[in-house]
């Protein structure tokens, strides 16, 4: 009467993951849940019916045995339609159970028990072969695996009780010494269906949490791509945007060069965005450069840039070129310099200027750990460095074991500096 099979959950958010993390009935389907909507409780009736029919089967067993225990046919009748009786009580006591908490439950279960006991002044002994039927139905208090372990364990005392009152003798002959014991194999197989069931029900609460918090984290990912992917672009644009408005009447040529490489930038961002949006966006450390190099000289930066990013390792190269996109926007941004100087090396790279500083900032800092404070530079610039952009180098260094490092630079100014330790 079990269907251990599992049905997968697809959770798109917080409040998806909180209704797939209810109670459903699985491995233990008809011991549906108190508060259950109405699509479970037909998923469970339907598998409870399918099941309890089929329990009841084996009653044809306990017919045949009264039928053939040597009293009068008055007896027979009566006893037949005593047994129909709790077959029904049986197979309908769950309809007050499914919309109920467990104290009704509870009653329920102890009024079917009390009926299964009656059942010994109208059919004897033959009787407590019914009771397996009130150790199968305490699989509807699963969720209280006391309350099941009671049930179960009552049952079995009575048995033995009715077995004892006949003799040793007796009980052979009759084969009633042997309920108890299908009963402690039926009992045991509810208590471990429902402890299966409260398992794989914190199992799902556990898999709709993981799958929430990977839905957030592909959010805070794609959030922190699109700052870097438009924040760096439209730095630039306004950088040359300004520029190419002081142009217009001193240098209409320059002017319009200015503005075509606008018109370019702001294309690539739309691109890079449309990457972004596709999941497929991976920084280049080679175009990061030359990137880095037109939006420093069109700010009218001092700019010492490596020509090309060959002598960076393959496997820190897109780390990298993020770090530059940022570094380079940052100085733009807040810096207030005249100089920037990039160093690149296999495992290293740092940006460096000239210009507010941080002074008091530095040490070293792990990607995903939640750096420390700029120190006492300028506002804007501590700001940058505490944001979204640092915040997420930090967490993109983190995930190839590379370090964060801030502070001041030789230049006299801000000092960013990403480094993967350990393998060179």
């Amino acid at each position: 009467m079990t269907d251990s099979r599992t049905r997968p959950v697809a959770v798109s958010d917080g409040a998806e993951a909180r209704r797939a993390s209810r109670p459903s009935p699985r491995s233990f389907p008809w011991a549906v849940p108190p508060g259950a909507t109405e699509d479970v409780i037909r998923a469970g009736r339907r598998r409870w019916y399918g099941g309890a029919v089929f329990a009841l089967l084996w009653q044809v067993l306990e017919l045949v045995a009264v039928w053939n225990d040597g009293r009068s046919f008055e007896a027979h009748v009566w006893s037949t339609l005593a047994l129909f009786v709790l077959y029904a009580t049986y197979l309908f006591a769950p309809e007050l159970m499914w919309r109920s908490g467990m104290r009704t439950r509870v009653l329920v279960l102890a009024g079917v028990a009390a009926l299964a006991g009656l059942l010994l002044l109208v059919v004897g002994p033959l009787a407590v072969w019914t009771w397996l039927l009130v150790a199968a139905l305490t699989g509807f208090v699963a969720e209280r695996f006391w309350v099941a372990g009671v049930g179960i364990l009552t049952v079995i005392v009575a048995q033995v009780v009715v077995a004892a009152s006949l003799g040793w003798d007796g009980a052979v002959a009759s084969g009633l010494l042997f309920a108890p014991v299908v009963t402690v194999s039926v009992g045991a197989s509810m208590l471990f269906f429902g402890r299966q069931r409260e398992a794989e029900d914190k199992l799902d609460v556990a898999q709709d949490e993981l799958t929430r918090l990977a839905v957030v984290e592909e959010r805070t990912r794609f959030s922190r791509d699109l700052h870097d992917v438009l924040g760096h672009s439209l730095t630039v644009v306004a950088m040359k945007s300004e520029l190419a408005g002081r142009l217009v009447d001193v240098d209409p040529a320059r002017a319009k060069a200015e503005m075509q490489d606008v018109e370019r930038l702001s294309r690539e961002a739309l691109q890079g965005l449309r990457q972004a949006v596709s999941g497929y966006r991976e920084a280049d450390l080679e175009a990061e450069l030359v990137s880095a190099r037109a939006a420093l000289t069109a700010a009218e930066l001092e700019a010492d840039l490596p020509a090309d990013g060959t002598a960076a390792a393959r496997d820190v190269r897109s780390l990298f070129a993020w770090v530059l996109r940022e570094g380079v926007t940052n100085v733009l941004r807040h810096a207030a310099a005249t100089r920037v100087r990039v160093t690149l090396t296999r495992t290293a790279l740092t940006i460096e200027d000239d210009g507010a500083g941080a002074a008091g900032a530095g040490g070293a800092e792990t990607g995903g750990a939640g750096a420390g404070s700029a120190g006492a530079g300028r506002a804007s610039l501590v700001a940058g460095v505490g944001g979204n952009g640092l915040r997420g180098l930090r967490e993109r260094a983190d995930a190839v074991g590379a370090t964060v490092t801030t502070g001041t630079s030789d230049l006299g100014g801000f000092l960013l500096r990403v480094e993967r330790k350990g393998r060179r």
